[in-house]
Parts: C-alpha cells; structure tokens; sequence
C-alpha cells in the first residue's frame, strides 16, 4: 500500500537554523514518533549524513532500514534502499525564507508497507503521525536554538497532544544491542 501525505508550517526562525536541526539525524527519535534509532554510516564532504541505518516502527511493524540522504542548502531528502519488512519510502524537508526572517517548511513523505491496510486508515495513520511528528519537530529545533518559534502549522484538524520536554542535559544514548548497521548491504 502507498500513500504520501504534505505539511507546510512555519517556523519563526532563520532557514539555515531550521537546516541544523534537520541535520542532526541522530536525534531523529527525539522528535519522530516513528523513529527508534538512528545512526550515520557516511556523510559527505560538508560533514551532512549521507547514508543512514534507521530502526523505525511503521504501523506497529518493527522496520530496519538503509536511508540515503540528499542534502542542498535548504532542502534535505531521503530515499529508503533497503527495508528489513520489504517497505520503502521517500520524502523531503524544504526551507523558504519568508518575511522577518521565518521559515516555511513543506514537509513531503510517500510511504510504501507491503502489508494490507485500508486506503483510509493509512492515510488517516500517516497524516496523524505527520501532524505529531511537526508538533514534536518545532519543540526540538526550539529546544535546540533557545528560542520560541512557534508558527501556525496547517492542516491540523486531528492534533494530538505532544508532551515533548527536552533533556536538561542532552543524556548518552544507548543503543539496543540486537541493532546491526549494515545488514543486508554489500
């Protein structure tokens, strides 16, 4: 089944701070209800991630997956490669400056399960986890710079509480012991 779904908000901080926290794909989990862990295999000469080994949670199936990255100035993408449940993926984040310095973020991801799942209800699901996921998002780039930024976010018609506190201290993170990067890759 494939569905995608679009988000724009917007966020009353400068692009390239916005483009920071999307860089730091490691905290993914932090912000993504569907990501579990994260971890950079290769970044390219700029230092952004490159290709990335995810452990992710995608409708309740437990997923390990190989993302490729695309980084631009303002725009990051990713494609998935390979997927442990035989899904896959794709999607972007683009920044546009706009007046007084703000950014508007459209948020694009197209998902692909190879489990049966009425049209609806995986769009419902996915709308619903992309809405929690932007909520999730703007706290932690608001957390990361220091600063409240919080835009109008549209399309929110089935909003879900987000309870997201940062970390007085940004904590070690440990990583579940049966996750093995690299799997299935040449």
């Amino acid at each position: 089944m494939r569905t995608k779904t679009d988000h724009r908000f917007v966020i009353e901080l400068d692009p390239d701070q916005v483009m920071e926290a999307l860089l730091m794909v490691e905290q993914l989990p932090d912000w993504s209800p569907s990501h579990q862990d994260v971890r950079v295999a290769t970044r390219d000469d700029r230092g952004r991630p490159r290709r990335v080994y995810v452990s992710a949670n995608l409708m309740g199936r437990s997923d390990r997956q190989v993302v490729e990255y695309e980084c631009a100035d303002h725009r990051i993408a990713w494609k998935v490669l390979e997927s442990s449940a035989g899904g896959g993926g794709k999607g972007w984040f683009e920044l546009t400056e706009i007046e007084d310095g703000a950014t508007e973020v459209w948020y694009h991801a197209e998902v692909y399960l190879p489990i049966p799942a009425p049209g609806m209800i995986m769009k419902r699901t996915q709308r619903r986890e992309g809405e929690t996921m932007i909520a999730n998002f703007v706290a932690f780039v608001e957390a990361v710079t220091g600063i409240e930024g919080l835009g109008e976010i549209e399309e929110m018609p089935y909003v879900e509480e987000v309870g997201y506190e940062p970390p007085a201290a940004a904590p070690q993170r440990t990583h579940r012991p049966n996750f093995e990067p690299g799997f299935g890759t040449a």
